[in-house]
């Protein structure tokens, strides 16, 4: 995968020698508190040095701009006890009157519920803020009540620091997402209850998102304790019925040792991301080009993103991920099993004690999972979503998005994800 990733690469630099300039979005080179800043909520930064060293930037949404949940203020009902007859009724109705004037109102002493999102592959943060606030999901959550918060992984565009190590020296790079599900999701859990107090918190996860969440569990099962519900959109376990390009790519990949590379891919300099989103502008006459590397990369979609926003889009994805995670996807697909990286038998031993890779199990996913899918994604396919749903012992919801053509990347940009994916989502959360 990371060959093609500089394959890519390789190819957008040659197409921009020749391609014209365009008028840009005004949010294109926005980070992710500036673009929640500039729809008009509040926006803090907040900063998790995981165990092993890697400090995190995490963001938070923690309120939103409609009207939301708000303390229950003390009410005194109108006197009824010594009314009889009609001035009784009439007392009974203007009570029915006054409970219904007065707002809606938390029951939990004003308190938001907390909600923590992570992002997949090559993304971060950017992905659940970039499109309009009533389509985009963290906007969503925030106005309908919660205290919402954004993770990044180490490695992408916003965690690009540790105690000790540089983004330079290749010691930094040592990670794939097993490190992800063993420090960073659980230390940006812990410190997401600390910051807000809340016990339990509910989380939502794409792709990678998903994959880290299950595999942290096998290590630490009693952190089921402190998620309230799971959504898992695009989830990835198994995929080894992934399309076919991948699976040729993960042979590719592990013939040229890509087990041993200890470096970064993905990450696009500032001038090469604004040349790559003129190239996909809505005046671009390549603006449908890159709709179509997008359905080359995701599968195929009707649902198409809105042009406006596709310079936005390509200008925040990719945002930088290790070559292990990389690598470590295509051990999964050619194992055709849920395992922890696989190093070879000399360090397999140093780290997990035995000299094949740890296995992890979804049975100790007790928290109530509700699981989020699409026909037509050629990432995480409906045969291997079917064996995750069989082996989580708590699927309470197992929804597939109903229509096709709706692929791995819609449930992140298309229009159509609020009504096709975000609304029932957020009724599986309430209830």
């Amino acid at each position: 995968m990371g060959f093609l990733t500089e394959l890519v690469k390789l190819a957008v630099i040659l197409i921009l020698v020749s391609c014209e300039c365009y008028a840009l979005h005004p949010h294109t080179l926005l980070d992710t508190p500036e673009l929640i800043r500039i729809r008009g909520y509040p926006a803090e930064v907040h900063h998790v040095t995981t165990r092993d060293g890697y400090v995190l930037q995490v963001h938070r949404i923690p309120r939103g701009v409609s009207p939301g949940p708000r303390p229950c203020a003390p009410r005194t009902p109108l006197r009824t006890q010594k009314a009889k007859g009609t001035r009784w009724v009439l007392l009974q109705w203007l009570n029915h009157i006054y409970a219904r004037a007065i707002p809606r109102c938390d029951s939990g002493q004003g308190k938001r519920r907390v909600v923590l999102l992570m992002h997949g592959v090559l993304s971060s943060s950017d992905d659940f803020v970039l499109n309009d606030p009533h389509q985009a999901l963290a906007f969503m959550l925030a106005d309908a009540g919660y205290d919402v918060w954004l993770g990044n992984a180490r490695g992408n565009t916003y965690s690009r620091r540790h105690v000790t190590l540089s983004p330079d020296q290749p010691d930094f790079w040592d990670f794939s997402w097993d490190e992800i599900a063993r420090y960073d999701l659980p230390d940006m859990l812990a410190y997401v209850r600390n910051t807000t107090g809340a016990p339990t918190l509910d989380y939502i996860g794409h792709s990678m998102g998903t994959t880290v969440f299950f595999a942290m569990m096998d290590y630490y099962p009693h952190i089921n304790g402190w998620v309230r519900k799971m959504v898992a959109m695009a989830p990835s376990a198994y995929i080894h019925n992934i399309f076919a390009g991948y699976r040729l790519l993960s042979m590719f990949n592990q013939m040229v040792g890509g087990s041993a590379s200890k470096y970064e891919t993905g990450r696009l300099s500032a001038e090469t991301k604004t040349s790559l989103a003129k190239l996909c502008s809505p005046e671009a006459w390549t603006s449908s080009i890159c709709l179509k590397v997008i359905a080359l990369v995701a599968g195929p979609s009707r649902h198409e993103i809105q042009r406006d926003y596709l310079p936005v889009i390509v200008a925040h994805t990719p945002a930088g991920v290790a070559t292990r995670i990389l690598t470590h996807y295509s051990q999964l697909i050619l194992a055709r099993r849920f395992q922890a990286f696989d190093y070879g038998p000399t360090r397999n031993l140093d780290e997990y004690g035995s000299l094949t890779p740890r296995q992890y199990s979804l049975k100790r996913v007790t928290v109530p999972v509700g699981l989020f899918w699409s026909e037509d994604d050629w990432i995480n396919t409906p045969r291997d979503v079917a064996r995750i749903a069989k082996e989580l012992p708590n699927v309470t919801l197992n929804y597939k998005v109903p229509v096709r053509r709706f692929n791995h990347l819609d449930f992140l940009w298309s229009e159509n994800a609020r009504r096709l994916v975000y609304i029932p989502l957020m009724k599986f959360l309430k209830a």
